[in-house]
């Protein structure tokens, strides 16, 4: 780099009435205010903060992330681990439900209570396993998996903003945790579906929920897809559906994965769907509500109703969200292309073939070729 004077490399410059340094390294402008209102004492000042950085930049000392340059209370590399965690939760705040901010919470009580005032760019592989162990001893691989990508994703968001230097510890304790196999969902049979609509139908307190369940086993519908459907989302007729939406504790958002699709219902479906809404219908009114008119809540269903009627017709216990994978897996016993199911489930194909053809109860024997 051919010889440059400080004055050239970085400029001193007044912006409403107070300085800042302005300067372009590797093609990318930097700014640095500097919180001093223009004068001569001040502009003495920035010169000779203007001299440390470019004498830094001359030789190949300089500091992206400019906490070098930087008043104490201003410096980025000062936060703790949990200061981070919390600085990236409110730059999401608006884009989160609340029911991740409650887990981005937990996670930064965790940081706090295992790094107290750890300072984040301290934090390396040794100690994000130890971190690792203590979430091990309070939950499960799977879910120290998911708070672990949160944490990854945390430090790549504060190196990209250039808080804090390129390393992430997050990266290697993450791709050695290793979180068990699920086992698959195991589907309801045809007379178990037939009796847990009968238990819901013939039930004194609960035959609220009747076609709710009937329409989840017979569309394959996630929860929060069916407990946030709205009139609006059906055709005038109720042979299709538009899944774009989900409601989940109150909180409306895109589907799980983002995609929106239309889904052509039985007859059956329909007939359902065309009793329920009746004559007196309001496009924004929710089809499934709750038994007082507010949406559903899928927590309180599973715990306080479904569970026992599964129990009072002699079904052996499964999430509802098995009706989801009850669907699909007679749909492929029946034949059907898992393309064409795929679409009207809001599957990948290779998802779907992963995690639910091996439900299917005929699947081909492998050959005896030695008889």
């Amino acid at each position: 780099m051919p010889h440059q004077s400080s004055k050239d490399l970085v400029k001193v410059q007044s912006n409403n009435g107070r300085l800042r340094l302005y300067w372009i390294y590797q093609g990318k402008p930097y700014y640095l205010y500097l919180g001093l209102p223009d004068g001569v004492v001040a502009r003495n000042v920035a010169q000779s903060k203007a001299r440390i950085i470019a004498n830094d930049i001359i030789t190949d000392n300089f500091d992206r992330t400019l906490n070098k340059y930087k008043p104490e209370d201003h410096r980025t590399d000062r936060w703790t681990a949990f200061e981070l965690m919390q600085r990236f939760t409110e730059s999401k705040r608006t884009r989160l439900d609340s029911q991740t901010l409650t887990k981005y919470k937990i996670i930064t009580q965790h940081l706090q209570e295992v790094f107290n005032n750890k300072i984040a760019s301290e934090i390396k592989e040794g100690l994000a396993e130890r971190f690792k162990e203590f979430l091990l001893l309070r939950q499960k691989p799977i879910t120290v998996r998911d708070r672990l990508s949160v944490l990854k994703s945390c430090w790549n968001w504060a190196i990209k903003q250039e808080l804090i230097p390129e390393f992430n510890p997050w990266i290697e304790t993450l791709r050695g945790l290793k979180v068990p196999q699920k086992a698959r969902p195991k589907p309801f049979t045809k007379a178990e579906c037939q009796a847990i609509i009968e238990g819901f139908r013939n039930h004194q307190h609960y035959n609220h929920y009747t076609d709710y369940v009937e329409f989840m086993l017979l569309t394959g519908c996630r929860p929060a897809e069916a407990i946030g459907l709205q009139w609006k989302h059906l055709s005038d007729d109720c042979s299709l559906m538009w899944i774009g939406e989900t409601l989940v504790r109150g909180t409306r958002k895109g589907t799980k994965n983002q995609k929106t699709r239309h889904v052509k219902l039985s007859k059956r479906v329909q007939a359902i769907l065309l009793n329920r809404r009746g004559d007196n219908w309001e496009p924004e009114g929710l089809v499934f509500p709750g038994p007082k008119g507010a949406p559903m809540n899928d927590n309180n269903f599973c715990k306080r109703v479904w569970k026992k009627v599964l129990e009072s017709v002699g079904v052996s216990y499964r999430k509802p969200y098995t009706t989801r994978s009850t669907l699909i897996s007679h749909w492929l016993q029946h034949g059907e292309n898992p393309v064409v199911i795929a679409q009207s489930t809001g599957h990948d194909v290779k998802v779907l073939l992963d995690s639910y053809a091996g439900l299917v109860i005929h699947q081909p024997e492998t050959p005896d070729f030695l008889s």
